[in-house]
């Protein structure tokens, strides 16, 4: 069924099958013996966060078992950053010289390019696939935990989870509007980021109002993003030494960095204002009352017949 609560369908029972669909999922992305790893892990740690959303938004429920399952999801994701980190940051490199509109000779970009790599590789991005049989390990062991989870089973519970959400992202956006620091910022992208995977599941209760409130949340998220990327590189620009003989070089980059920064921080305020500001009670409530009206229906038949075992265009299936 996918990243997806069916409407009909038990709660619990909606939580658990999610997180064991994905687990799978994650797990079909690093067994594939093909040669593009890096976009297998990529597809993990996508899995990763989706997995800690979801426990995120059982937390009230699952008292002490949430910090063992979140932590869990962390340490997976860690594990699998390494090379991952090092395209980011190189990509994010790029994109800034392309936008220096011709400003540096080809020869000093492509020398602090380099420099930038043989740093970030022994500073610990390293290539992962040792580490893929642990993570495939992990997810052996996650596999038996959660069923024994006690995830949430009731429209109250799921209220809870969704005010915990809102009311955690509300925070988030508040700091970081007020410092503007770099950790408020990106602490206010992964509150957007777990409630957005979270409204994707409920996408099926209350689709029209879901779907739009996603479709912001999505836009301010990869405007974070980005903005998340030029600091790491201008961090890393000013943390290293070896970069004194191209000095100037690293200052026109670090001032076009800021200006970008600049940008995208005050779109993604103005993006973000209205889902972000939005109060926790009256939010969760919107959507939990959803949920409970949809777990009332009947559940759909499977995709591609009819109510009635019918095949698409009302004609029934031959008989023996």
């Amino acid at each position: 069924m996918g990243w997806r609560f069916e409407p009909g369908e038990g709660l619990r029972e909606a939580f658990s099958r999610v997180a064991r669909e994905e687990i799978a999922r994650v797990r079909g992305c690093l067994s594939a013996k093909g040669p593009d790893l890096e976009t297998a892990v990529h597809e993990a740690r996508q899995g990763f966060k989706r997995l800690r959303a979801l426990v995120r938004l059982a937390k009230p429920q699952l008292g002490e078992d949430f910090a063992v399952e979140n932590r869990r999801w962390r340490d997976a994701s860690r594990l699998l950053s390494g090379s991952r980190d090092t395209t980011v940051l190189l990509q994010t490199f790029d994109k800034i010289i392309a936008k220096c509109n011709g400003a540096l000779a080809p020869g000093q970009s492509r020398r602090l390019r380099a420099t930038i790599k043989s740093r970030a590789d022994r500073n610990g991005a390293a290539d992962v696939d040792p580490h893929v049989q642990e993570v495939l390990a992990l997810l052996d062991e996650a596999d038996e935990a959660i069923v024994r989870l006690n995830w949430p089973d009731s429209p109250a519970s799921l209220l809870k989870g969704l005010q915990k959400s809102q009311g955690r992202l509300r925070k988030a956006w508040k700091k970081a509007r007020k410092t503007g620091e770099a950790d408020a910022l990106h602490s206010w992208r992964k509150s957007v980021k777990d409630q957005a995977a979270q409204l994707r599941l409920l996408r099926g209760v209350a689709p029209g109002k879901i779907r739009a409130r996603r479709n912001e949340e999505k836009a301010a998220g990869e405007l974070l993003g980005n903005e998340h990327d030029l600091w790491l590189l201008s961090e890393h620009l000013r943390s290293a030494p070896s970069y004194f003989k191209l000095a100037a070089t690293r200052d026109l980059l670090l001032s076009e960095i800021g200006r970008e920064r600049e940008g995208l921080r005050e779109e993604a305020f103005r993006k973000g204002k209205g889902f972000s500001s939005d109060g926790a009670k009256s939010f969760a409530g919107t959507i939990a009352s959803a949920w409970k009206k949809a777990s009332s229906r009947k559940p759909k038949p499977p995709r591609g017949k009819g109510r009635n075992g019918a095949a698409p265009g009302g004609s029934t299936s031959p008989g023996p």
